[in-house]
């Protein structure tokens, strides 16, 4: 029992170390999809055999086993974000609405929470969704044009300019799939409420196999996001916040991975409703933005959870 212990921890550790890797070898990267469960498991396994040692040298090496699991599971929290009477403020919002069979129900969240612009990724033409997005937001731009592409940007006001990112298959991961609106302070919507200047951008990555292609994406994305303070990228990244690759990404252009609280992915399995296991989903805001409140979507009949997001940029 002792034995197959140590093993389990020497193993969770090892890999642990080897995710911090991740940045410079992609296969590494990977382990950052587990290292919940890693430090998990390596927490468990270090109380265990520090509780059956009998030596306090022993005890206190094994407890001090279990620093890398705390910080994976327990990261600096950020402090809460308030902006004055005068910031620019919005409100986004995101989902994946993957083969949605209820588009009331996607409706019936945008319309509750009332976001000014609504980034959707695999929105396949045909779909009552889109109907229901346009009649809401009457100007929107998918990765490609001609609306041939799955994500797509949706905005209640005029943008002052768009641009789809797809330079080929997107919806077979042969492109990047991604679109951009970019918005002026002279930008009003319906509602006649002034919007800030920025650059939206809708995102919707490859999966992490084969390695290389979610790289070779954020490359891609690198070139579209120029001034970068101002950008707000929405998105299914298909990485969770832990891997080097989406952190690097975002450092080297100055934004900040947004934490949701909440894993988006998958919400539902056969029909059955999900608290969700990774957070895929992510907002990404350069320094421009603060985010005031970001709230996950209810189950609306997709597998992912959709998310919307509260900021304001303060004045001057």
């Amino acid at each position: 029992m002792h034995r197959a212990a140590r093993f389990g921890l020497v193993v969770c550790l090892l890999l642990l170390a080897a995710a911090r890797f991740g940045g410079s070898y992609a296969v590494l990267d990977l382990i950052n999809l587990a290292a919940a469960p890693l430090a998990a498991g390596s927490l468990l396994l270090a109380v265990f055999l520090a509780f059956r040692a009998r030596r306090w040298p022993g005890r206190v090496l094994l407890l001090l086993c279990c620093v890398p699991g705390l910080a994976v599971l327990f990261p600096e929290r950020s402090e809460p974000v308030t902006c004055g009477p005068s910031a620019q403020r919005l409100r986004v919002a995101w989902i994946n609405a993957h083969h949605p069979e209820q588009p009331d129900r996607i409706a019936d969240w945008l319309d509750a929470e009332q976001p000014q612009v609504v980034g959707v990724a695999e929105l396949r033409t045909g779909l009552a969704l889109r109907n229901v997005l346009q009649e809401r937001y009457p100007y929107w731009r998918s990765c490609l044009g001609g609306g041939r592409c799955s994500t797509l940007l949706y905005s209640r006001a005029a943008p002052l300019g768009a641009q789809s990112l797809a330079h080929g298959d997107a919806d077979n991961r042969k492109a990047l799939s991604a679109v951009t609106m970019t918005f002026g302070s002279g930008t009003t919507g319906a509602d006649r409420q002034a919007l800030p200047d920025t650059r939206i951008f809708a995102v919707h990555l490859s999966r992490p196999l084969p390695v290389g292609a979610q790289r070779y994406e954020l490359l891609k994305l690198d070139e579209y996001l120029g001034h970068s303070a101002s950008a707000l990228i929405m998105g299914d990244f298909n990485m969770s916040p832990r891997m080097r690759l989406l952190r690097d990404f975002a450092a080297r252009n100055g934004l900040r991975v947004t934490p949701t609280g909440r894993p988006t992915w998958p919400s539902t399995i056969r029909g059955r409703s999900l608290p969700g296991l990774w957070q895929i989903d992510h907002l990404i805001v350069g320094r421009d933005w603060r985010v005031t409140a970001i709230r996950i979507g209810p189950d609306v009949g997709s597998d992912h959870r959709g998310f919307v997001a509260d900021l304001c940029r303060p004045a001057g």
